[in-house]
């Protein structure tokens, strides 16, 4: 019984056996009651033609006549008023008549009762040479309902037959995908992604079958995604490590003597360190903003005066490439975390000016409305390709891997800035075309 099958089955089963019970049960009792309806017509008539011919043919032996009756589908018994017990009884009948209505039925009154289960007794008087007598019928069930029960259950086994083989049959076909799913199951938790439960249904359990492979194919998606991040980590720790480890042994073993080249042997190494140090803290920034409950501490601020500081503490990265800065903003107040925003134009701006060759010009513009805020920062450098531009946002992912590495990338800067808008429920797009620059829109709510 831990098979779902069996226990469909089961319950199917048990269900038709006690509907049948049921079913037998109510059909009996109603046929009764309408065999019992026709047959009072029918009783009284025999009774009347037994009364006519009693009196007509006195020296007939009435107990003939009656056990004629009585062996039929009729019982019969026959009351006197001067006798003590019935004239005509025959044994084994239980009757279930009072003295009362026998005394009712001798004074000339007609007795017609229903009982439960379904019976009927039909009490009719007449007289004969002054006597008065009480003439009861009441019909053999029994007899009426023996060929009626033989058909009904009959019928019954095979409809509980034949309803439990097609059921068998159907609910084998119908557990199929769930058979399928559990085997699938035991696949995914062995690590193995690459499966699918193969149905060409279209009802409930064909949507819980595609609803199933997408979430194994996005199980794959993930731990695909998860063993290139641990990959990227790596990689991006693996690298200035080397360099770290190269120039240090080099001045410890003295191999550079050059005072010069010793200090800059001494810049790279700093420069590596960090990168390093730039690395782990964009990675626990992440791990913060992925958390169930991330930092966010929310205040009203002027939006517009925090891009000017942010422009004027980036001046030296800007300006060191003799970049132009078009700044369009207009008066906004917003509600948000302040810093956590900051971090985002940082990032999204330190990308620009990544990107952006020399004496080149980056655009920022602020429009406000009711609403909410929309800034947009631009910059005239090398573009994106269209799949560049659908996987800018993935981490550690760099459209141009070696300038970005030379400069110092993590690819870490817009995963991070798109995370932190998705917190204040607004939205990060890019629009870019190769050889036109590209533009950074991030719409946020007023609240």
């Amino acid at each position: 019984m831990k098979s779902l099958y069996a226990q469909i089955v089961v319950t199917f089963i048990a269900a038709i056996v006690i509907g049948l019970v049921i079913t037998f049960s109510i059909s009996g009792r109603l046929h009764a009651l309408q065999v019992a309806e026709k047959l009072e017509t029918q009783m009284v008539n025999i009774g009347k033609e037994f009364i006519e011919l009693y009196k007509k043919e006195p020296d007939t032996d009435a107990d003939l006549y009656l056990d004629a009756m009585s062996s039929g589908s009729f019982e019969v018994l026959l009351f006197k008023d001067d006798a003590e017990e019935s004239l005509y009884y025959e044994e084994g009948q239980d009757w279930d008549i009072d003295q009362a209505d026998v005394e009712r039925v001798l004074n000339g009154d007609v007795h017609n009762e229903y009982l439960l289960p379904p019976r009927i007794n039909i009490g009719l008087p007449f007289e004969k040479d002054g006597s008065s007598y009480a003439l009861f019928l009441r019909p053999d069930f029994e007899f009426f309902f023996e060929g009626f029960r033989q058909i009904v259950l009959i019928l019954f086994l095979t409809v509980l037959l034949i309803g439990s083989f097609v059921f068998i049959l159907s609910t084998r076909w119908i557990v199929r995908p769930i058979k399928a799913m559990t085997e699938t199951a035991g696949e995914l938790a062995k690590g193995n992604f690459d499966v699918q439960v193969e149905t060409k249904r279209k009802d409930e359990l064909g949507s819980l079958a595609h609803s199933f492979n997408q979430m194994a194919h996005g199980l794959g998606e993930l731990d695909g995604m998860r063993q290139q991040f641990v990959s990227n980590v790596s990689h991006e720790i693996q690298s200035p490590l080397t360099s770290i480890q190269g120039f240090a042994r080099a001045l410890k073993d003295g191999v550079v003597t050059d005072e010069e080249n010793r200090q800059a042997y001494y810049d790279i190494i700093e420069k590596e360190s960090r990168r390093l140090s730039v690395l782990s803290h964009n990675l626990l920034k992440l791990a913060t903003l992925d958390s169930d409950h991330p930092p966010y501490e929310p205040s009203s601020y002027k939006l517009d005066e925090q891009l000017r500081r942010v422009l004027a503490h980036m001046e030296p990265q800007w300006s060191d490439k003799k970049i132009t800065i078009d700044a369009d903003l207009e008066d906004c107040s917003l509600y948000g975390d302040a810093d956590q925003l900051e971090q985002v134009w940082v990032n999204i701006l330190s990308n620009a000016i990544r990107h952006t060759q020399t004496e080149g010009t980056i655009a920022v513009r602020l429009k406000a409305d009711e609403d909410g805020a929309e800034v947009t920062i631009s910059d005239d450098g090398e573009g994106m390709s269209p799949e560049d531009q659908q996987r800018i946002f993935e981490r550690f992912y760099k459209a141009d891997k070696s300038r970005t590495r030379k400069q110092g990338g993590s690819g870490l800067g817009l995963s991070i800035a798109e995370r932190i808008v998705q917190l204040h429920d607004g939205t990060i797009q890019v629009t870019s075309r190769p050889g036109e620059g590209a533009a950074f829109t991030v719409h946020l709510p007023r609240r």
